[in-house]
């Protein structure tokens, strides 16, 4: 349970009924959120995933970019998002996602637009949604 030190209002956490969870220990990660703004250098950028949300801002690009990955497993759940944005100049620009040496997604840009894209983590890798 949390309680609002603030204003005495109270919040419980319920389990779901899952029939193959039972009497089972199923650790739960608190869903805690961060944004970053990784340095993009000779057209490439990475970032640490340690949370269940992660905001991935490259900002502005002149060209396609290559964005790696470095999942901290151990943090995550299934089902943990990272989101990349980015601003494409007057040609659409692509971000190849990659988790060490492996592409696991090619997010496509549109020219002169801000784009946001949505990758989600299946335990072993993260797929484009």
């Amino acid at each position: 349970m949390f309680i609002n030190k603030e204003n005495g209002s109270s919040y419980s956490f319920e389990a779901p009924n899952i029939p193959g969870d039972t009497n089972k220990k199923v650790k739960a990660i608190f869903p805690t959120a961060e944004a970053v703004s990784p340095t993009v250098s000779a057209n490439a950028a990475s970032v640490a995933i340690n949370r269940e949300r992660t905001i991935v801002k490259l900002g502005s690009l002149s060209a396609a970019t290559t964005l790696t990955l470095a999942p901290v497993a151990a943090n995550l759940n299934v089902g943990a998002v990272v989101i990349v944005s980015w601003t494409s100049d007057s040609t659409a620009r692509n971000i190849t996602v990659k988790i060490g040496e492996d592409t696991v997604a090619t997010l496509a840009g549109t020219a002169s637009t801000k784009v946001s894209k949505q990758l989600m983590w299946d335990g072993e890798t993260f797929l484009a949604i």
